[in-house]
This record gives C-alpha cells, sequence and structure tokens, in this order.
C-alpha cells in the first residue's frame, strides 16, 4: 500500500479568495475582512478572478454557477501555491468533488422582481416577469455535474468523475476515496473538490425553523457561510504539505450526533494508535451538537488542545472539511510534525475524521 499526501491547496470563501488573505489573518494579526455578501437572503454573486477569466473559454463562462466559480478560483488559487505550478500527468488524474448542483435560479429571479416593485406585495402582482427572465442556458447551470465539467476542463483530468452528495461530511468524503484509491494503488494522485453554500433559500428556512437563525448575530446558533477548497493528492512524498494518515465516514441517520455517536468515533482513532496531537473540531454553531462533540472528546482526548476554524470562515456546507485541514496548514502556530485530528458530520448522513502529520506550513506565493 502507498502513503498519500497533500501536495498542495487553494481556496476560495466568503471572507478569503486566497490562501494568503488566510495567512494574513491566521499568522499576521490582519482582522477579517468584511464580508462584501453580508446578506445571507440575497442570492449569491460570485464572479471569476482575473487570472481565471484569462484562463476559461467564454462559452464556459457563460455556464458558470456559484458553487463551479469558487471552485475554479480556489483550482485557481492552488496552481498559483503550487510547486510544481500545475498537475503533473493530469490526463490520467481523477476528480474526486463532494459539492452539488445549485438550483436557486428561480429564487434570484424573485429576488430580482422584489426589488424591482419595491417590495413582496408588488412582486406577488408581477410574478409573470420570472417566465422572462427564463433562460434555457440555465439547464446547464442546475446540473450536479456543472462544477465536476468545469473542474475536470480547466486541469485536463480524467473525466469528471460523480458528485458525492453527503451533506457536510461531503468533502471528507470524497477524499476518503481519493485517499483509499491512492493507498490501495488504484490510483497514484488525485484532486479532491469540496464546495457548498448554507445560503440557499430551503437550507434557510430549515436553519429558521430550528431556531438557528437570529436577527441579533449575537444569538444567532450559526453563521452561513460558502466556500470551496481544492487539494492535490499524490503518493509523492517529495515537497508534499500532509501525509494522510486516515479518513473514515460512517453512517448515522441521527440530525445531530450524539455524544455516544462521537465517543465512539473517537475511540475508533484511538484504537489505531495514533498520537494526536491537535484536535480540529466539527462544531458548527448548533449548540446541542457542539456540547455533544466537546463532551466526547474531554473524554477520549482530555489533555489535546483543540482549534476550530469556523470563526475564520463561517460554516461553508460540503466545503468545511476541506477548508479545516487547509487552515492547519497555513496555521504556523500549529507545529511542523503535529498529528492532527479533523472531526466532521452531515446532517441525518454520518460522522467521519480525518487524520493528518503536517510536513510544512504552506508557503504564500
Amino acid at each position: 500500500m502507498s502513503a498519500v499526501y497533500v501536495r498542495a491547496a487553494g481556496i476560495q470563501t466568503e471572507y478569503f479568495d486566497e490562501l494568503a488573505a488566510l495567512d494574513a489573518v491566521l499568522n499576521r494579526g490582519q482582522a477579517r475582512a468584511e464580508s462584501a455578501e453580508k446578506n445571507i437572503y440575497k442570492p449569491l454573486n460570485r464572479k471569476l478572478t482575473k487570472s481565471e477569466v484569462a484562463a476559461i473559454a467564454r462559452e464556459d463562462r457563460s455556464i458558470l454557477n456559484d458553487l463551479s466559480t469558487m471552485i475554479l478560483n480556489s483550482i485557481g488559487d492552488l496552481l498559483a501555491n503550487s510547486p510544481d505550478g500545475e498537475v503533473n500527468d493530469s490526463e490520467n488524474t481523477p476528480l474526486y468533488a463532494g459539492t452539488d448542483g445549485v438550483s436557486e435560479y428561480n429564487f434570484s429571479g424573485l429576488h430580482k422582481v422584489i426589488e424591482k416593485h419595491g417590495g413582496v406585495e408588488g412582486a406577488l402582482k408581477n410574478l409573470g416577469e420570472l417566465s422572462k427572465m427564463s433562460n434555457p442556458i440555465n439547464m446547464m447551470r442546475y446540473l450536479s455535474t456543472n462544477p465536476l465539467y468545469h473542474a475536470s476542463k480547466r486541469l485536463t483530468l480524467r473525466g469528471g468523475g460523480y458528485p458525492i452528495r453527503g451533506m457536510s461530511l461531503s468533502g471528507m468524503q470524497a477524499l476518503e476515496d481519493a485517499f483509499t484509491d491512492i493507498k490501495q494503488g488504484r490510483e497514484s494522485q488525485g484532486v479532491v473538490v469540496g464546495a457548498g453554500s448554507m445560503r440557499n433559500f430551503d437550507t434557510l428556512l430549515v436553519f429558521d425553523k430550528l431556531g438557528l437563525l437570529s436577527k441579533d448575530e449575537k444569538e444567532s446558533e450559526i453563521d452561513p457561510s460558502f466556500g470551496a477548497g481544492t487539494l492535490h493528492l499524490s503518493k509523492e512524498k517529495h515537497d508534499a504539505l500532509a501525509e494522510v494518515l486516515a479518513v473514515e465516514s460512517r453512517y448515522s441517520p441521527s440530525p445531530f450526533p450524539s455524544a455516544r455517536d462521537w465517543y465512539d468515533l473517537l475511540e475508533s482513532v484511538k484504537s489505531k494508535g495514533l498520537d494526536i496531537d491537535l484536535i480540529v473540531s466539527y462544531c458548527n454553531g448548533v449548540k446541542t451538537n457542539n456540547e455533544n462533540e466537546l463532551a466526547a472528546i474531554r473524554d477520549v482526548y482530555p489533555n489535546i488542545e483543540q482549534k476550530n476554524y469556523k470563526s475564520s470562515f463561517g460554516y461553508t456546507s460540503k466545503a468545511n472539511n476541506i477548508l479545516d485541514l487547509t487552515a492547519a496548514l497555513v496555521d504556523e502556530s500549529v507545529p511542523v510534525g503535529s498529528t492532527i485530528l479533523i472531526n466532521g458530520a452531515g446532517f441525518s448522513v454520518g460522522i467521519g475524521f480525518i487524520v493528518i502529520k503536517k510536513l510544512k506550513n504552506i508557503k504564500i506565493s
């Protein structure tokens, strides 16, 4: 079996357009920039970076959605910070993607009608205008494979793979598939993408019904955000950022895992004989979930340092574990040589973990 290494990473999130911005906050004492899309009920309007505009053909730019745009920007960031400046042997490299399609264009159109007519009442009288906004090309934007098409074409990979839709475990499960394929010798490398948004209309309605949102930010349990992260995994150790030691997810039908669920998961990590130096908690802001996870950590790893990067990123759904892993590699307060446990969970899907050994800090170009 082969060892598996992280060779490069890239991001784009609500608060950090690239790794350099994250580095400035985590390591240089800079305050986190104010979000340009702070209104959580307003549709996103993500734009390609200048370098990605130059790299993406016009016809492909016309069928981008917000998740695809963030993924392409995170790929541009990965390439800018990659030791090779590219993914070598890309035509033989598979894509592993924890993401989905976008079905928000009716909501986006409705938002425009509401703004145009000064409120909901005026919009309801003019709903017919939605049909005028319909565009057949939107069908291309709806597809769950849309982000896969763009990511694969941007890096000239071997096909687009399939979208893993495991709620907030999606990015971790994509990493799990890549890790297993490389470790077992089925692949020599892979590109892993995690991208998501907690700003879609249905999710916000559910959060509100569950009492997880509040008009007072200090009282709100969740900070719904969005983002994308991309990793290049390989069996090649030279110049690697980290070694991936273990990735495992397990099914759990509970919306919020119990303390026992977390306890059993952490005991399984301990049984592998891995000496953990740091735990990056999942804690996503939901009080019950936070309490259950932290209680299990106290029982199994009572003296281990903890970090939680959602205070930096917000809650980014399918991207959260890829972003957590990347942040630990950027964060200079995490010593090189540390063995890091990263927890994850997905609503009524399950829970899981990633264990990595940090080999170096990401050097920002």
